[in-house]
Formats: C-alpha cells, structure tokens, sequence
C-alpha cells in the first residue's frame, strides 16, 4: 500500500525533481503534482517524468494533497508554506527542503499561528549537486543521505511521523533534531565548506588556473553552485557559520603557524588528525 495518494512538490528543481523521481521510482504515492513558476521549466519536469502533472497554480497544485513538500530557494519558502496552507486540506502536512530551518521553521510558524491542520514539520534532505535544474535531478540523489527534520514545541507528532516515514521511503537516513541544532551542524559540515570552496575559487588569480588540477577541481567544486541559492542559505544561518568559521580559522592559524615555523611533527599532527576525521566519515576508518 502506497503512503501517500497525492504528494504536491512546489518547485521541481534538482532536489524536487530527484524527489519526485524517487516517489515514482519506489511507489510512494498514487500521483505526484508539479508547482511551477515557468511553463517552461515545467516541461522539463513533465519531460523527465518527475512528476505525473503540474501546474502554474498553487491552488490547483495542492488541491487534495496529502503531503505538500516546498523545494524552493530558502527565501521563498515561509510565504509558499503560507500560501499552500490557504488552499491545502486540513489533514494535509506541509515540510520543505529548505538548507536553513530555524529561521524557516520560526517564520512559518508564526504565519500559521494555530494548532489546527495543515501542519507543517521542517525537513532537510542532505543531498544536491553543484549542479542545478530539473535536468539533473536523479531519483537516487537522497538514497543514503541524511535527512533532517525538526521538531518544536508547536511541531504535530503525527506530521512529524509522516514525514520521517516519507524520507525514509526515499531511501534516506532520518535525524530528528531542533532548528538550532540543524542549523549549528550544517554551518560546519555544509554552509562554511561552501563559503571555503567559493573563497578559494575567488581568491584564485585567473592566470595560475591553467596549472591547477584534480585537487583543486575537488576541493572547489561546490563553488560550482547557484550563487543566487546559496546567499539565501548563507544569510539565514549567519549566526552559526559565523561560529563554525572560528573553529576552522583556529585550526588553519595552526597549521600554518607550524608550517611557517618549519615544524615538521607538528604540521604532520595537524594534517593526520583531519586526516582521521575524513576517512573515518568516507571510508569508516578510525
């Protein structure tokens, strides 16, 4: 028996796409509708058959959807959960796959202000691409992935437990955690990588690409993405990085305080023990 008859996704890009093509591919639901802003992007969806149907009007796209899941950039998504809430049906429950939660949680939840249904529960699949567009979505993006959803005090048990079992279905591994918690983790392990990858491309001087390769193909690729996207992610979450970015600065000052001094063991202790950590997430070596 599938999950869900209906599941609405309001903006069928990378990640609403490759969740779209995960419902069909693992049969979570009996039909999958398509919001969108463009005729044209959502020919590419229709195209790729990511989702079954779409639509340029929100309140024919939500109409008797059970789950409403909001994949825009992080600034839309407040007003979208506002206005698919208008025209949704009371059981309905709306999540997003928004990078930042707690200023997307709080801001929703004010513009809802009351306990009735729909209900909303914040999520964010922790998978993407430097890539964009529906046209490279794929529908194992999220298989493996972690999945954060928030939990708060106004936060429905019953939404909430939907919505696990929805990314679950996916193929993704849940995480319940609040807001702050979220947004504290992914300013270290997500938000300032990017910040790091983008300020090394930045900082690059144009005439010495011509010497660089693998290595600094590897470690810049993120800032590869949307900039548009990420400046929304990086000012909602300024705070925390803003934290995380003292942890790495300390970190950096010591190894290069030890390679300035020339002190070999020391650089050799510093690089082993960020050796460590990565291998141990990559390869499950300690």
């Amino acid at each position: 028996m599938k999950l869900f008859g209906r599941i609405a996704i309001i903006g069928v890009g990378l990640i609403g796409g490759s969740i779209g093509l995960a419902i069909k591919k693992r049969m979570v639901a009996n039909e999958v509708v398509g919001v969108f802003r463009r005729q044209s992007t959502m020919r590419k969806a229709l195209k790729r058959r990511a989702v079954d149907r779409g639509t340029l009007d929100i309140r024919e796209g939500v109409k008797d959807a059970d789950l409403i899941i909001i994949a825009t950039p992080v600034s839309l998504i407040p007003d979208m959960a506002s206005r698919a809430a208008k025209f949704a049906g009371e059981n309905a429950v709306i999540t997003d796959a928004g990078s930042t939660k707690a200023w997307i949680v709080d801001s929703v939840e004010k513009k809802f202000g009351k306990t009735a249904g729909p209900y909303f529960v914040g999520s964010h699949p922790m998978a993407g691409s430097e890539q964009g567009g529906v046209e490279s979505a794929t529908a194992g993006l999220l298989e493996g992935s972690p999945c954060i959803i928030t939990k708060t005090g106004k936060t429905n048990r019953s939404a909430l437990d939907k919505v696990a079992r929805f990314w679950r279905a996916l193929g993704a591994s849940v995480k319940i955690m609040s807001p702050q918690a979220h947004d504290r983790s992914v300013s270290i392990v997500s938000h300032l990588p990017h910040i790091v990858a983008f300020g090394l491309a930045g900082a690059t001087p144009a005439k010495e690409l011509g010497c660089a390769a693998e290595g600094f193909r590897d470690t810049t690729r993120v800032a590869s993405s949307d900039p548009e996207l990420w400046a929304d992610i990086l000012t909602t979450n300024k705070k925390e990085i803003a934290e995380a970015a003292k942890l790495f600065d300390a970190y950096y000052k010591d190894i290069m305080k030890a390679v300035k001094g020339s002190r070999r063991n020391d650089v050799v202790r510093l690089l082993a023990k960020a050796k460590s950590k990565r291998d141990k997430l990559v390869y499950g070596k300690r």
